[in-house]
């Protein structure tokens, strides 16, 4: 009687995971039919100066944003359902570096128009240092001097005290010393990001984001008073994370009652890979908080801990972007479950005729430009595939 009972119990379970393997092979499979289509609407787009740029926001219509976050999502697709050409993936190189300046920076070749200097240097550092020459090679050192250069720290007027300490803003140009600009946890991710994967080693960097981080988190550790509404009182260490102490308008979730910000997933999904990126082992207890955060909020249609009642309504707006930055710390992180199928379902019922994907509320977010939605997406399915 056990024995039949053992071998009921050993074939139930193998048909479950037969069912398991096959939900998720079928999800695969549509994951790359989705691909395949907003690839082929990204490459349809690539300009005759081996450009994107923007046909829906003016101040992105130089390309120096958009080009190397498109090209880098195209670049790493997986090969099974890539459609590039190496001369299309050439040309668009070859646009990235007509418009690094001496300093190593994109963004800057207009002078009346900033377009996201940080962001556009880390994508384009990591896709150089993946796709380019040995030639390039004196480019990539002075694109990595330049980002480290931009790492609010004692260099920039900041101490261990401020709250900015260790992070990374959006770029402006001729900040006085000791001004922060638009400092944030998204900038910061994307650096260290960029730093960690082209072999930057210098422990100091990413110690010093470790102190960013652990504001942004709300860590029992950090003594700083967090910025607020007065002096904030009683707060409750959840593991997740907000955006910015400096930029206070973009922290999406709020106030709680206490008076600290409030943590949300996009901001605890960024905070997690900016843990991870900085050197931060898998079993330390902020990154797992920080995960645990993510699981006890796993909706994937809008991003928890924003509150319904928000004027702007992020929790519209960031629609791609919360898939985006979940696939990422899911693939990162080896996370199990169906979240492969439920975001190729999501997915599947918001694409265009043409190939591409666009948010009509995400203005605020720019997720209305059809290219960096479509690109967001490639870069979820890419994960999704991984």
């Amino acid at each position: 009687m056990l024995k039949t009972l053992s071998t009921i119990v050993v074939a139930l379970s193998c048909l479950v995971n037969l069912n398991c393997v096959s939900d998720r092979n079928q999800s695969m499979v549509r994951a790359e039919s989705v691909l395949g289509k907003a690839a082929g609407y990204l490459w349809s787009k690539q300009a005759e100066d081996g450009g994107w740029h923007s046909e829906t926001h003016g101040i992105l219509r130089g390309g120096q944003a958009w080009t190397p976050f498109v090209l880098l999502a195209l670049a790493d697709m997986p090969l099974s359902v890539s459609r590039r050409q190496d001369a299309d993936i050439e040309r668009g190189l070859a646009f990235i570096r007509a418009h690094i300046n001496e300093e190593g920076v994109i963004g800057l070749s207009d002078p009346d128009v900033l377009e996201y200097p940080n962001y556009a240097t880390s994508f384009a550092l990591r896709l150089l240092a993946k796709h380019a020459s040995e030639s390039d090679r004196p480019l990539l050192d002075r694109m990595r001097a330049y980002l480290i250069s931009q790492q609010l720290t004692e260099h920039r007027g900041f101490t261990e005290g401020d709250l900015v300490f260790g992070s990374w803003g959006f770029g402006e140009t001729n900040l006085p010393r000791g001004t922060p600009g638009f400092a944030d946890l998204s900038h910061t991710r994307r650096v260290l990001q960029a730093l960690r994967e082209t072999g930057t080693r210098d422990s100091s960097i990413y110690g010093k984001s470790e102190l960013f981080l652990r504001l942004l988190q709300k860590h029992p550790a950090d003594a700083r008073i967090q910025p607020g509404e007065g002096n904030p009182v009683g707060i409750q260490y959840d593991g997740g994370f907000y955006f910015s102490p400096v930029v206070l308008p973009r922290n999406k979730g709020g106030l709680e009652d206490s008076g600290v910000f409030r943590s949300y997933a996009t901001a605890t999904c960024d905070g997690v890979l900016a843990l991870y990126f900085a050197g931060i082992p898998r079993n330390d207890e902020r990154v797992a908080s920080a995960l645990n955060w993510l699981s006890g909020h796993p909706m994937l249609e809008q991003p928890e801990g924003i509150p319904e009642d928000n004027p702007e309504q992020w929790q519209d707006v960031m629609f791609f972007y919360h898939l985006l930055v979940r696939s990422e710390v899911y693939a990162t992180f080896g996370s199990e479950g169906t979240w492969r199928n439920e975001m190729v379902a999501l997915l599947e019922k918001k694409q265009r005729a043409d190939g591409s994907f666009a948010n009509p509320l995400g203005e605020l977010n720019k997720e209305d430009d059809p290219l960096l939605a479509t690109a967001m997406v490639v870069y979820t399915l890419t994960n999704i595939l991984r």
